[in-house]
């Protein structure tokens, strides 16, 4: 029987240790064979089967290698203790011997023998077919942990196609496991992006992803920031473990197979055909067969290391010498593959063989690796381009990766000139996108992109005296530049390019069928800066449907920058973000984090904010945190969407909410010395969530005035999106007064999150306890939780106030049968004006002792305060909590205040 297995993430491997354990006591079964490549966890998960089997079994270890496979029966030899040099010669006697040794202790009360052989793929021909017939007798059972497919395992595998054994193949650990695995490893949150970057690098493989790990803590690639992991970078083919485990692979094999590993290795892929004529037939099936070789999913006829961590650590070990006689070799043999392999470690590699590639094969494989976000590669290959024709063009993709890689001032170098130096009209299309993109890293962003609109109608005058004109399409990018200006200045009430006319001239741009790449990307943009305009004014269906326009128009374009991929996506998932569409988002999320490693080291802060806003937008606010502090650290490192100052503003509120005394509380009294602010209506919110996060916690202080001001300020821009979460904001600390403009805004503003916020506001504004019932029930339809339970905390601070108790006490009692529909969501997070505040940590101790029975005078001693003091916190408990009796408390306070543990998962 054959089971294919998926990782388990509890315990790793806890649900295929299960299986297994359940088929070494199954009767239908003589044991149970595991295969794996080296890493997978094969030991781990039989040291776990043991476990769960003590004292219904003994166990037995085989411990097979190289060097006892060379002796017949050499992995055997413990268990014959009793056996005479001539039976070693005599397949029955060694079996007799053996069976006389588990025989023995059968008799003397030992539980039924279990035999786990470990590197089974070592054992002699002579030692299989032993237990071989063990297994078959039934006298005892097998747990087979083997790497490879060898030939004197085929006997034993043959059972399991049987039946009489079953097989397990253990897959690669998902990213879900290998997230896991790195917070295990690490005692603290981890930056979802970083560990999905080991998850592809280690290729799933549990000893790689732990070796990678380490090696980037100390290389300082990992670093810690409020408790909290993220990868600034990873350089797998430099950890000294996996350059061991590489070598060792290198050491077992031929030296023919050593020579395909090592060409495979260094070109990526090569067709069979060529690696055949390179190596020989034989040495490339073995490799195929074990494991070690498969083809590349995209293109089935070329062939790669199966395991991605292989190809780093062999071609660091392979000496330059080696490396360049292979290449000699493999270009006589008929060349590397084509494709995409080709264009950007195949031109590496050829640049490290001190070839000179082609001008327009290196330039070709700079796009590709800006577009895979490997902007440093993207670097060198673009600055080894010769300086004549395609000179232009190399500066200009050379400055795109040292924007990526933060580097302003040289990205700024690059790009002096480039309109007034472009020969064509595809060099001016990437050199006015790179510009643009430039220009929006400053502060004065609409001011630089005016001017560069002004630029590029001037050289484009001039090229047009040389060419046909582009009349359509030069309108189009001229109303890109002019929305992206009108976003970048904030104000998007004022006369100026609206949103409209920028998506109806690149709807009227259509009947260019040889688009530049330049043109793909800057159409890209345009109808993200579209999405974006909709999504502030409120219309999100229009913004999703320009995001779907911007991305078909990526899919046009495969070598699309990473940067403009990642403005399209961000987009698009702030429009989710404010429509409501959290499944939407979520899915799109999980999308970007299967993105190439180099873009999720790039963009994995970008990742973790949005999916920290995610969470908070629910009210889960400490899983919104966990979110934000990694994400926080990596954007200091880069943030090339501006999203520092709103990350950090969030999670000092949300730190603030959940009483975390991390690091977290101090974030929102960072932003001014940030440097920058981010987008407009970003920036905004960013306010107002540390004008919440610093106000004093207390029912005496009234709401902060700011939170309410820059809510005016953004209605004042058209920021309508940053006035819906600043309003929501308002109401949640307090100022039930925005009640009635948050009701009259989520009116006309679109989406699910729009409609469960109107319902809320109603409710509020009508102080009307029945209509907040029903706005909770909208609010979980829509996924906001907190919202339903502060409506349902509005009523039953109603019901209190006016002394319908027993209303009151149904409502509590609904609110605590529907936790596991509020998603965790407590009371504990509800706003002043529900339950006046939060209980102070005084007045938890207070309710602590009474629920254990103590009276007023046993806690003003326990505290050193007058019984009078103690009396006053126990009237404004009652208070708070909108009970009038004692008898009330427990039920009360639990199911307002209680923690519900699935909140305190890490």
């Amino acid at each position: 029987m054959n089971h294919q297995a998926s990782a388990a993430p509890e315990m790793l491997r806890s649900a295929e240790a299960e299986q297994v354990s359940n088929h070494l006591l199954d009767p239908m079964f003589r044991g149970a064979v595991v295969m794996a490549p080296e890493g997978m966890g094969k030991s781990a998960l039989a040291e776990e089967v043991l476990r769960r089997l003590e004292g219904i079994v003994t166990p037995y270890r085989i411990h097979s290698s190289p060097v006892l496979a060379r002796i017949p029966y050499g992995a055997l030899t413990p268990f014959m203790e009793r056996a005479l040099a001539g039976d070693m010669d005599s397949p029955l006697m060694v079996l007799r011997n053996i069976r006389r040794f588990f025989r023995v202790r059968a008799e003397a009360g030992d539980a039924p023998a279990l035999l786990v052989v470990e590197d089974a793929h070592h054992l002699d021909e002579a030692s299989s077919h032993v237990l071989v017939q063990l297994a078959m007798s039934g006298e005892l059972r097998l747990l087979v942990l083997s790497r490879a497919r060898s030939t004197n395992l085929q006997e034993l595998l043959s059972l399991a196609r049987d039946g009489l054994l079953s097989r397990l193949d253990l897959q690669p650990l998902t990213q879900q496991a290998i997230h896991r695995l790195c917070v295990r490893e690490l005692g603290g949150t981890v930056l979802r992006a970083s560990s999905g970057v080991l998850a592809r690098v280690s290729g799933g493989n549990p000893l790689y992803a732990k070796a990678l790990l380490e090696g980037a803590r100390r290389r300082g690639e990992l670093l810690e920031s409020n408790g909290s992991w993220y990868l600034r970078a990873l350089s797998p083919g430099l950890e000294p473990t996996v350059q061991d485990l590489a070598k060792r692979l290198l050491m077992s094999r031929t030296d023919a197979e050593r020579a395909v590993l090592e060409a495979v290795a260094l070109a990526t892929a090569i067709p069979r055909p060529i690696l055949t004529a390179f190596g020989d037939p034989a040495s490339v099936q073995a490799l195929i067969d074990e494991g070690y070789l498969a083809p590349v999913p995209e293109a089935a006829d070329q062939l790669q290391l199966a395991q991605p961590l292989h190809t780093h650590a062999i071609r660091s070990l392979v000496p330059p010498v080696r490396s360049m006689e292979i290449r000699r070799q493999l270009m006589h043999s008929g060349g590397p593959a084509g494709g995409p392999y080709r264009d950007t470690l195949h031109a590496a590699w050829a640049l490290d063989c001190g070839e000179a590639p082609k001008d327009t094969d290196l330039l070709q494989a700079a796009r590709t690796a800006n577009a895979d976000g490997d902007s440093e590669l993207a670097l060198r290959l673009a600055q080894a381009v010769q300086p004549g024709p395609l000179g232009g063009r190399s500066r200009i993709e050379a400055a795109v990766a040292q924007l990526m890689l933060g580097n302003i001032a040289d990205a700024r170098a690059g790009l002096e000139d480039a309109l007034a130096a472009a020969a064509d009209a595809e060099t001016l299309d990437l050199a006015v996108l790179a510009s643009a993109q430039l220009a929006a890293c400053s502060e004065s962003a609409g001011k630089r992109l005016r001017n560069l609109a002004r630029k590029w109608a001037e050289r484009e005058a001039l090229l047009q005296d040389h060419g046909s004109p582009r009349t359509d399409w030069v309108a189009a990018g001229q109303s890109v530049l002019a929305l992206w200006a009108r976003i970048a200045d904030g104000d998007l009430l004022v006369p100026g390019e609206s949103q409209a006319t920028t998506r109806d001239l690149l709807d009227a741009d259509t009947a260019n069928p040889g688009r530049t790449a330049g043109q793909h990307e800057l159409r890209a943009l345009g109808y993200s800066l579209v999405c974006e305009a909709y999504t502030a004014a409120g219309a999100i269906q229009d913004a999703l449907q320009a995001a779907g326009k911007a991305q078909r128009e990526l899919e046009l374009d495969p070598n699309s920058q990473s940067g403009v991929r990642a403005a399209v996506w961000v987009r698009r998932a702030f429009a989710l973000l404010h429509g409501g569409n959290f499944a939407e988002l979520e899915e799109l999320l999980a999308g970007q984090l299967r993105a190439e490693p180099a873009s999720l080291l790039a963009y994995g802060g970008s990742i973790g904010v949005l999916e920290g806003a995610l969470e908070i937008h629910q009210g889960r606010f400490r899983k919104g945190l966990r979110r934000l502090k990694p994400a926080i650290g990596a954007l200091r490192s880069r943030d090339p969407e501006r999203l520092l100052p709103y990350a950090m503003s969030v999670a000092g509120y949300a730190a603030v909410v959940v009483d975390d005394d991390s690091p977290a509380a101090r974030f929102a009294a960072e932003l001014r010395g940030l440097g920058y602010s981010g987008p407009k209506g970003l920036q905004l919110a960013a306010r107002a969530f540390a004008a919440a996060a610093l106000a004093p916690q207390s029912s005496e202080e009234p709401p902060p005035a700011q939170v309410r001001s820059l809510a005016e300020e953004a209605r004042a821009l058209g920021q309508f999106a940053a006035e819906k979460d600043i309003l929501e904001l308002a109401l949640a600390v307090g100022d039930l007064k925005q009640s009635k403009r948050l009701m009259d805004l989520t009116g006309f503003f679109e989406g699910g999150e729009a409609a469960a916020l109107h319902a809320y506001a109603a409710a509020v504004a009508a102080d009307n306890p029945e209509r907040m019932v029903a706005a909770a029930d909208e609010a979980v339809r829509r996924r906001k939780y907190l919202v339903a339970v502060e409506c349902m905390g509005h009523a039953i601070r109603y019901y209190g106030a006016h002394n319908n108790l027993r209303r009151q006490r149904a409502l509590i009692q609904q609110l605590r049968r529907r936790r596991e529909e509020l998603a965790g969501v407590t009371v504990a997070y509800l706003s002043p004006s529900v339950h006046q505040v939060r209980l102070t940590r005084r007045e938890h101790e207070i309710v602590e002792l009474l629920l254990e029975g103590a009276g007023s005078k046993d806690i003003a001693t326990k505290f050193t305060l007058s019984q009078r003091t103690v009396e006053g916190h126990i009237y404004r408990i009652y208070v708070k909590l909108g009970i009038s009796k004692r008898t009330e408390l427990e039920a009360v306070y639990r199911a307002l205040e209680a923690e519900p543990e699935a909140q305190r998962v890490p």
